[in-house]
């Protein structure tokens, strides 16, 4: 995981190496394999530099293998649709000619019409509220100190994160809420805004199943995602809080789904999201 704001925006930087073609940047840091919401905000990025006077509206992706950090991604966009109010792009993210990611995107021109949307819950406010990284302390010798490792977003639970509630005697629902925003400034662009809620998007979703599951994202067992999707609703406010509401309608079969909401402190529908996890039951 990254630990600044700016070396989220840097990985959105990519290099143009022939026609669609582009390949990201990977941070330089120690990891197993490559964090999901990095692969798809950079695929997105991808597609952006193919489009003209749109913005995305949706990305559905699967993570098809784990990828290598220690290796460039290349992107390949192929175009399927430019017509009347929408693009469309293929995105297939490689690492030596194996393909890790692919992902459709659609980009819509501005549409007048209607507009509703459900309510932000009554939560805590963040300011009530402290760090994880505070209410992760008592675990700070496990992994080398990677529950309070430097974080590129203030992160404030508004119910314990799924470490802490391994110690609860009893399982907490498949619930989870926390409020975010960047320790930093990032650009105002809305390109660049709906990568950073993609990349964001991605960090906490599986939470709720990891409660009801007492798993953590470093164990017992493997936590993985299968596929992503996010609807962008309206642009993010990166410069104050974000409410992410996460839940998981359902867990079988080794799976859970996990669906969540992002809102905006002012109360804006910002995004939805729907991710699948696998539980596995590796060591």
């Amino acid at each position: 995981m990254t630990s600044t704001v700016a070396e989220v925006v840097g990985l959105l930087t990519l290099e143009e190496i022939a026609p669609h073609t582009f390949r990201g940047p990977q941070p330089d840091e120690d990891r197993q394999r490559v964090f999901g919401g990095q692969v798809a905000a950079q695929a997105l990025m991808a597609a952006s530099h193919t489009v003209q006077g749109r913005v995305p509206h949706s990305l559905h992706g699967y993570f098809l293998r784990p990828g290598n950090p220690t290796v460039p991604i290349v992107y390949t966009v192929d175009c399927l649709r430019d017509g009347g109010a929408f693009s469309a792009r293929r995105i297939t993210a490689t690492q030596d000619g194996t393909a890790v990611f692919e992902a459709l995107v659609s980009f819509s021109a501005h549409i007048s019409g209607i507009d509703y949307q459900e309510q932000m819950p009554a939560v805590p406010q963040p300011d009530s509220l402290v760090r994880i990284e505070a209410q992760l302390a008592p675990y700070a010798d496990e992994y080398d100190g990677w529950w309070i490792r430097r974080r590129p977003f203030d992160m404030r639970y508004v119910n314990a994160p799924p470490r802490v509630a391994l110690d609860l005697d009893v399982a907490p629902p498949p619930q989870s809420r926390l409020w975010l925003r960047p320790d930093g400034e990032v650009p105002n662009d809305p390109i660049v805004n709906s990568c950073l809620l993609t990349f964001v998007s991605d960090l906490t979703l599986l939470d709720s199943v990891m409660l009801p599951a007492r798993k953590t994202s470093r164990g017992p067992g493997i936590v993985a995602s299968l596929d992503h999707a996010i609807w962008f609703h309206r642009s993010a406010n990166f410069s104050d809080w974000l409410l992410y509401e996460q839940h998981s309608p359902n867990g079988t079969g080794g799976r859970g789904l996990a669906s969540g909401r992002i809102f905006n402190r002012s109360g804006a529908l910002v995004a939805t999201v729907m991710q699948e996890g696998y539980l596995g039951k590796g060591t």
